[in-house]
């Protein structure tokens, strides 16, 4: 017989579920702000997460320099091509398997 799952170790379970995803995303996050932040604030000692001075001058700097949304483009042009030419194999195949006769 089974045993019941207790309220404890449903909790416990939860937990670490929240702390297993914090350690993983805490990182995608400090990086996000430290975007929206002056080079003075993102190194400042000690750090503010959410009260500073928001701006999207990094993100000017980086289209001026490299073109950035130019190569976006062409990176969302091949992946958007290439699923099409997968989706063109891959439907006719599955369509084929669906109704072909098996034992």
């Amino acid at each position: 017989m089974a045993r019941a799952v207790t309220a404890r170790r449903t909790a416990i379970a939860t937990l670490g579920a929240w702390g297993a995803s914090f350690v993983i995303f805490f990182p995608i996050l400090w990086m996000v702000l430290a975007s929206f932040k002056t080079e003075l604030e993102a190194f400042a000692v000690p750090p503010s997460f959410l009260f500073f001075h928001w701006t999207t001058e990094n993100y000017a700097t980086v289209q001026e320099r490299s073109d950035y949304f130019h190569h976006a483009l062409n990176s969302i042009m091949v992946a958007g091509g290439s699923t099409l030419i997968a989706m063109a194999i891959a439907i006719p195949a599955a369509w084929s398997m669906a109704f072909s006769p098996t034992k």
